[in-house]
């Protein structure tokens, strides 16, 4: 039989009740590991919960707001009761406004920096420690196409927050790879999630017409790449941001 690929690792992933984040769960219970899951929505995680469960696995949730800044000490906590370790950390929870330049608000920019960039960041900050303890980890971002290219799709927000993400992973990287830590970000292009759901149809026919592969990926595309980037198959792997976006953009 083959070796799972985290059998024997606890992870926590956030946003995960929908879109990536679920689909990174389930992924991730089938190659063995236990999971803390997080999100806002308490009934879709008490389902994912039961379908991890079934996988043979251990499995916590903690249902909360990303941007609330006490979430991360109760996402510890529940590993610490769970198997008493980290390995691996997954943040998958965003968001995304609409607003124009012009018509945004400070209040609507922050809301937007707090989930996609300031809850990863205090996360990543309560969870190092304890990988250090481990001898190491690895630390995953959902990060986006737009840190790198105009999305005219979103308020300006949105991109800057999932840029100040990438440059995030490359810092965490650099200050934590001699202790065996591994930080990498994925950088989605359009992917079938409940923010694609808000698009409005011209705005989908729009980015249909720019993609090569000719199709909208799925969410279980991006929880595979998650899954490399979370095991041993990337051990000699940190820093980067993987462009994965059906050919949309393309990184040099």
């Amino acid at each position: 039989m083959n070796q799972k690929l985290l059998a024997g690792k606890t992870a926590i992933i956030t946003g995960a009740s929908s879109g990536i984040g679920r689909a990174s769960a389930l992924l991730f219970a089938r190659e063995g590991a236990s999971l803390v899951l997080t999100a806002r929505n308490r009934k879709n995680l008490e389902t994912l919960k039961a379908q991890c469960e079934a996988e043979g696995v251990l499995c916590a949730v903690a249902a909360g707001d990303a941007a609330d800044l006490t979430m991360p000490q109760k996402l510890v906590d529940a590993a610490a009761a769970l198997t008493g370790r980290i390995d691996i950390l997954l943040c998958s929870a965003g968001m995304a406004l609409r607003q124009p330049t012009l018509a945004m608000t400070p209040e609507e920019w922050n809301q937007v920096m707090e989930v996609n960039l300031t809850a990863p960041a205090f996360l990543a900050q309560k969870v190092i420690p304890v990988m250090q303890r481990e001898g190491g980890g690895k630390i995953v971002f959902i990060s986006s196409t737009a840190a790198k290219n105009v999305n005219m799709g979103a308020s300006p927000s949105y991109g800057a927050s999932k840029a100040g993400l990438v440059y995030l992973t490359r810092h965490l990287a650099t200050e934590f790879a001699a202790d065996h830590i591994y930080v990498n970000a994925i950088c989605p292009g359009p992917v079938e999630t409940e923010i694609t759901k808000t698009w409005t149809k011209e705005h989908r026919e729009s980015v249909m017409k720019n993609l090569p592969m000719g199709q909208m990926g799925q969410p279980e595309n991006i929880a595979d790449t998650a899954l490399f980037l979370a095991s041993p198959l990337s051990d000699y792997m940190t820093g980067e941001s993987l462009m994965q976006n059906g050919g949309r953009y393309m990184d040099a």
